[in-house]
């Protein structure tokens, strides 16, 4: 398993408030996308994904396969409930929130759990598949108003239907997967979405594949040197197994706080 990840301001904002945390010797590699005003988002996005990381390190190793998705809806709990306590504790972060994406690998299997607008992919050979949906109000008249995107109102994509730390309900997408060699996981922020295209990445990904650091480096420059509006932060992991098969299905697991 190689892995590769790079978080830029971009070069618009003043401040970074995307945060990742891998530890590729567990397989654990978290990724989230903070937002609220003053220092709210980097607060918030780092302290979600520090406080998901030592619930999953605690426990990975002894989960089952079969435990893993309720693992990971715990971890998410987790960092909302963390996220949520200090915000109420500190007026100047009243409101802060977090997109958070998880992935843990275990073998030939990767788990991956999704909330909000940063995405997940899996490059199979050059076919990338888009493994979660966008928890904003573009995804919602897309999915269930059937809105075309040309057609969406200005500001859909920037408003959040589900983020940690504020919202009462969290309903997760849990995905598991059983990887074939060659396959890379990607996690990234909208930042890096809002400025490519997929097919866009797949060329970027594929022209250094052998270098996942360079791919990084290199989707971050693309990002920026077409505007760089947002924080830009990527997550690239290639994981080598004998099994194949195509993404597997979601499931839709609730949290109530």
């Amino acid at each position: 398993m190689g892995s590769a990840w790079k978080s830029d301001r971009g070069k618009v904002r003043e401040n970074n408030e995307d945060s990742i945390l891998a530890d590729g010797k567990m397989g654990i590699f978290l990724l989230a996308d903070g937002m609220g005003g003053h220092r709210g988002g980097e607060v918030a996005s780092a302290l979600a994904v520090q406080t998901a990381y030592e619930l999953l390190r605690e426990h990975v190793e002894q989960a089952a396969a079969t435990e893993m998705p309720r693992l990971l809806a715990e971890a998410l709990a987790a960092a909302h409930s963390a996220v949520f306590k200090k915000g109420m504790r500190d007026p100047a972060l009243s409101g802060m929130g977090t997109t958070l994406e998880m992935l843990v690998l275990k073998g030939s299997s990767a788990f991956i759990c999704h909330l909000g607008d940063s995405r997940a992919y899996l490059l199979q050979g050059e076919r990338l598949w888009r493994l979660t949906r966008d928890d904003n109000y573009a995804g919602y008249l897309m999915e269930h108003e059937h809105v075309a995107e040309e057609d969406l109102p200005p500001g859909a994509k920037q408003m959040l239907t589900q983020a940690v730390g504020v919202s009462d309900e969290l309903i997760p997408e849990i995905h598991t997967l059983d990887l074939e060699q060659g396959n890379v996981i990607i996690l990234c922020s909208d930042g890096l979405t809002g400025m490519l295209g997929d097919g866009d990445m797949v060329k970027i990904v594929l022209k250094h594949r052998d270098d996942l650091d360079g791919a990084a480096a290199a989707l971050v420059a693309e990002a920026n040197a077409r505007g760089g509006y947002d924080n830009i932060s990527v997550v690239l992991v290639s994981a080598e197994s004998h099994l194949s098969s195509p993404p597997g299905q979601v499931q839709l697991l609730t949290w109530r706080g």
